[in-house]
């Protein structure tokens, strides 16, 4: 295993979250820092998420868990129990950082609040990332991914007037919610150079979506106006349609008159679009039929590639819709060596996502694999924390490691 480096590098942060905060984790243990899992005996949630390897359940084979895990290590704790909520403690008394995603009156009931895990270490950063946030009425309410892309008017500005919303895949308001919560982490740790002192920092996963939703809330903010929704037939869209091609799909997106008259010139100038009064975004907007079908004859005609490259040399946004594959493989992805070769005890050598954002002078990498569940308790409860064996041995018969 190669030494973590990254800007990050001495600092430890306690992961104490559900799927909620996966991401969040993910970002901080690429950028070096000591990301310390503290799992239930029995494993987190992300070990049962498939897919698995051989399509095989197990707790060390999630895709899902060997993505969102690198460069982290593994410990079993139960922190219900009063010996394992003790040895918590004791953690977080040498942290940096805890991360937790309980609802505010479960963390009361652990007793694990930010006044409980920071009473022994006032520079601790307590991030809680949960669906509502620590106060207001829905506070205890659960949410998952698709609840916060439907509260926050991502899910609903997707799809075709009259029709139901269209469901993206993967999980963005989790992966929101994470990214807004490592950017708080990293300005509270940069606020306590100068203060000397941590804080808490109140992630809300439902705030987070209609936060990255753009200008739409603030509309109805200034306006009233409930936005159109994102489709082909919506007054916000014009040409954003995927087009089918000869060997998949490409998005053309026009909104400058010259990029529009060098479109109808590169189409050979279809009669049914050349006229004056289509280089009007409005007219365009109430014509969507008319536009969107000589588009879609001219695309038929084309590769996606073919589109793209005579796209860019025409200064006209053309972009090829990649499968997962096509991501992997293309040259810019390997151009910058986005992904990494990592060997797993079980899984053998994969391709593994670098870290992202890339700091030109201190960049994180991928360390070590995804951890075995419990593969650090003799290294964390025995070299760090001083158990001997016969703690370690008490603590596996009651159930606590």
């Amino acid at each position: 295993m190669a030494n973590p480096s990254g800007p990050l590098v001495g600092y430890r942060v306690l992961d104490l979250g559900g799927p909620l905060s996966l991401h969040c984790t993910k970002l901080l243990a690429d950028m070096g820092a000591d990301v310390i899992k503290v799992e239930s005996p029995k494993g987190d949630e992300s070990r049962r998420v498939p897919p698995f390897k051989d399509d095989v359940p197990h707790p060390e084979t999630s895709l899902y868990h060997l993505h969102f895990n690198t460069n982290k290590r593994s410990i079993t704790l139960d922190i219900e129990k009063p010996d394992g909520r003790a040895i918590l403690l004791e953690l977080c008394s040498k942290a940096d950082v805890v991360i937790e995603t309980f609802r505010p009156s479960r963390a009361k009931e652990l007793r694990l609040t930010y006044a409980d895990l920071s009473a022994g270490n006032p520079k601790l950063i307590v991030a809680s990332i949960t669906p509502f946030g620590q106060n207001g009425p829905w506070k205890e309410y659960k949410a998952n991914d698709m609840a916060g892309i439907a509260l926050g008017n991502l899910l609903y500005l997707a799809g075709e007037p009259g029709e139901p919303p269209l469901q993206p895949p993967g999980e963005i308001a989790y992966g929101m919610a994470s990214t807004y919560g490592a950017f708080g982490i990293a300005v509270a740790l940069y606020h306590r150079l100068d203060s000397g002192k941590g804080q808490h920092i109140d992630v809300s996963m439902h705030e987070c979506g209609g936060h990255i939703a753009g200008y739409f809330i603030p509309n109805y903010g200034y306006t009233g106006d409930k936005p159109a929704r994102a489709s082909r037939k919506g007054e916000e869209t014009d040409l954003y349609d995927p087009y089918k091609t000869k060997n998949g799909y490409a998005r053309i997106f026009i909104i400058p008159i010259e990029q529009w008259r060098r479109l109808v010139e590169w189409m050979g100038k279809p009669p049914s679009i050349s006229g004056p009064e289509f280089e009007k975004m409005a007219f365009r907007r109430k014509h969507p039929d008319i536009v969107v079908g000589a588009i879609a004859e001219f695309c038929a005609k084309h590769t996606k590639e073919e589109l793209y490259e005579e796209g860019q040399k025409r200064r006209i946004a053309v972009t090829p819709i990649n499968t997962a594959g096509e991501f992997v493989e293309m040259e810019q992805t390997k151009a910058r060596g986005l992904f990494e070769e990592v060997k797993h005890p079980l899984i053998g050598t994969y391709k593994q996502f670098g870290p992202v954002p890339r700091l030109m002078d201190s960049p994180g990498g991928i360390f070590r694999p995804a951890p075995l569940l419990g593969e650090h308790n003799a290294e964390i409860h025995r070299g760090e924390l001083g158990l001997n064996g016969d703690d370690l041995a008490a603590l596996r018969a009651s159930g606590v490691i």
